[in-house]
């Protein structure tokens, strides 16, 4: 189940990785970004390193999400650390 705040989240990421990569790297090390979860409360902020975030958001079925607001009926986690889960969304039944 795709959420109206997942791509508007995942643009607030983009952003927010556009800032610290001008810097340059020594500023790229890890990000506060913000949970790209379907929840519409949710502005939880997760700290990923800038690798991690690059190989998700090249992925555009991939998403970051706090431990605990994956959705088991609609994503599968594929990956994660402490802090931070990746989760694919699930194929929609034809």
């Amino acid at each position: 189940m795709s959420s109206p705040k997942r791509p508007l989240f995942r643009e607030v990421n983009e952003r927010i990785r556009e800032v610290k990569t001008s810097f340059g790297p020594d500023s790229a090390h890890g990000e506060i970004l913000l949970c790209e979860c379907g929840r519409a409360d949710c502005a939880e902020r997760l700290e990923v390193p800038l690798e991690v975030y690059e190989v998700v958001r090249s992925e555009g079925h991939r998403y970051l999400v706090a431990p605990g607001h994956e959705e088991p009926d609609a994503e599968q986690v594929v990956a994660g650390a402490p802090g931070y889960l990746v989760v694919a969304m699930r194929p929609e039944p034809a």
